[in-house]
């Protein structure tokens, strides 16, 4: 049996506990993780249908024929252009019941299925698709781990590439050119490149600033290979480093690394973000702290859970998340470290391991 079909019984489990009667996946993502097949048909209908019980289907464009594989048990619905394609799915369906929807579903095609399916209720996809994405299995697992590789080796050629002088443009050309000698072949997002005050915006566009002699230079990057996502962020320091710099990076290595630590089965999300903040509040830096401390990743850079101040949601063997504190004073300086870190049995591992200690051209900074 296919770990796709797997993942399908598994939602037909949570559908039985339940009593919801099925489950509709269509994005691009949730498609792909239980078919493994990557198809974005954009506005024509694509959707795996699972049912409480029976036969899973696959409802997509004639076009699409050549690219989807046969699944053991799975049946597949082709249709052509000028057929009624939300029909076609709600002949599927029952006349009743709960149906857990994919939340990036158009709603234009669902309020077509509720005006022909009027006695049906309609649920959001977290507690099914979500619940099953939120723990990675073995595959999704190895797949994370060469993504992550990757990333070190490209934040290792880059510190090394980075000179004063060139743009924070010149240098996400270059990034992308080393991601793909990687082979990937798209980008998690648009690198952040943020030198001197630009680093203090924690979602810098990469423009046209040159890179200085004393900047501190936020680097936030990620590559897509084989559908799962990294994601890591290094600072570094071209030149000496101001004290004020090599104090606020301090604070924030030591937040990431108390945070990483508090990882481990049974633990709040809140926990996790309040340690990070905790530290940097009481080195009087709290304030300058503007965002989340992570994010669940896999298939998509962002997806769910979110480690936030206030998310009472346990870590549970399997997840995986980002852990990336900062701190982002404006006019100055930013400063962030990020790692993506697994949710093991008893705590937690990284799949970053490129150093964290603050570095100038490669070379550790010392610290008294």
């Amino acid at each position: 049996m296919s770990v796709y079909v797997q993942r399908m019984k598994k939602a037909q489990a949570i559908l039985d506990e339940s009593g919801w009667e099925a489950v509709i996946v269509s994005s691009p993502a949730n498609f792909f993780y239980f078919t493994g097949t990557w198809l974005d048909s954009h506005e024509r209908l694509q959707a795996v249908l699972i049912p409480r019980t029976g036969s899973p289907w696959i409802v997509v464009h004639e076009m699409s024929r050549e690219e989807i594989t046969p699944l053991e048990g799975v049946q597949l619905r082709f249709w052509k252009d000028g057929e009624p394609t939300v029909q076609i799915l709600a002949g599927l369906l029952p006349e009743q019941g709960v149906i857990s929807i994919d939340s990036q579903w158009p709603s234009g095609k669902l309020i077509e299925l509720m005006s022909i399916r009027s006695r049906l209720s309609f649920i959001k996809d977290t507690p099914v698709t979500g619940a099953l994405r939120l723990r990675k299995d073995a595959a999704e697992m190895d797949r994370l781990r060469k993504s992550g590789e990757i990333a070190d080796r490209v934040m290792g050629k880059m510190i090394s590439f980075i000179k004063p002088g060139m743009t924070e443009k010149e240098v996400a050309r270059e990034l992308k050119r080393l991601f793909q000698g990687e082979g990937v072949e798209q980008l998690s997002f648009q690198p952040i490149i943020g030198t001197g005050a630009n680093g203090a915006i924690p979602h810098h566009q990469s423009d046209e600033t040159r890179l200085a002699e004393g900047d501190m230079v936020v680097i936030d990057m990620g590559g897509i290979k084989d559908h799962y996502c990294s994601d890591m962020t290094r600072t570094i320091v071209l030149g000496e480093p101001a004290e004020e710099m090599v104090r606020v990076y301090e604070i924030v290595r030591k937040a990431q690394d108390e945070a990483v630590k508090a990882i481990k089965p049974g633990v709040p999300m809140r926990i996790i973000d309040q340690t990070a903040r905790a530290i940097i509040s009481e080195a009087g830096y709290g304030e300058f702290f503007t965002h989340r401390t992570g994010h669940g990743i896999g298939i998509e850079v962002h997806e769910e859970p979110y480690l936030t101040p206030n998310n009472e949601q346990l870590l549970e063997e399997g997840m995986v998340v980002s852990v990336e504190p900062g701190i982002y004073l404006s006019g100055k300086f930013g400063v962030r470290i990020e790692d993506i870190v697994v949710v093991t049995a008893d705590g937690a591992e990284r799949l970053n391991h490129f150093p964290r200690e603050l570095l100038r051209g490669g070379t550790p900074i010392s610290r008294e």
